[in-house]
């Protein structure tokens, strides 16, 4: 059985064949192989829909005058969202946060690369026709923005993430 290797994304069983009990075989399966999705097909009522669902299976669907074909197209697409949402919900390898270069304004950005040249804030001032004064002010608005606490870290900040090469 394809179960007891651990190989099926979805069990598709008639509710009738799960006797004595489909809530307890529902347990069962869902203790033994927590990953495995069961969905019932076959005439269940309501209430025993709801204890199925309550007890982890994906739901009960009924097949009417050869519907089988329909369950078997909507199991496919059951399979493929379950392994969609592995895929989806792995960790994700940790990374050192990047600050993104749209997060900082053109004239941030100006100055940040006047900064990384190692030039003075005259001088950057100069290059872009503005005041010493709008420099800092600029200089400070960036060192927030990346999270820098002077003027060397924003350097390093800019060559480490990539945001200047």
């Amino acid at each position: 059985m394809e179960l007891s290797r651990g190989g099926v994304d979805v069990v598709l069983i008639d509710a009738a064949l799960a006797v004595p009990d489909p809530v307890k075989f529902t347990r069962s399966v869902r203790t033994r192989f927590p990953s495995a999705g069961l969905l019932f097909t076959g005439a269940a009522n309501p209430q025993m829909a709801a204890a199925l669902a309550a007890a982890g299976a994906l739901g009960v669907m009924r097949a009417v005058n050869g519907g089988d074909d329909l369950l078997v197209a909507f199991t496919h697409a059951v399979v493929l969202a379950r392994q969609r949402l592995k895929n989806t919900t792995a960790p994700a390898k940790r990374q050192r946060p990047r600050p993104a270069a749209a997060v900082l304004s053109d004239r941030e950005f100006q100055i940040l690369t006047g900064l990384t040249e190692g030039k003075r804030n005259a001088e950057i001032a100069g290059d872009l026709l503005v005041s010493e004064d709008t420099v800092k002010t600029h200089a400070k608005g960036l060192y927030r923005k990346l999270g820098a606490r002077d003027r060397a870290h924003a350097v390093a900040i800019a060559f480490r993430t990539g945001l200047v090469a």
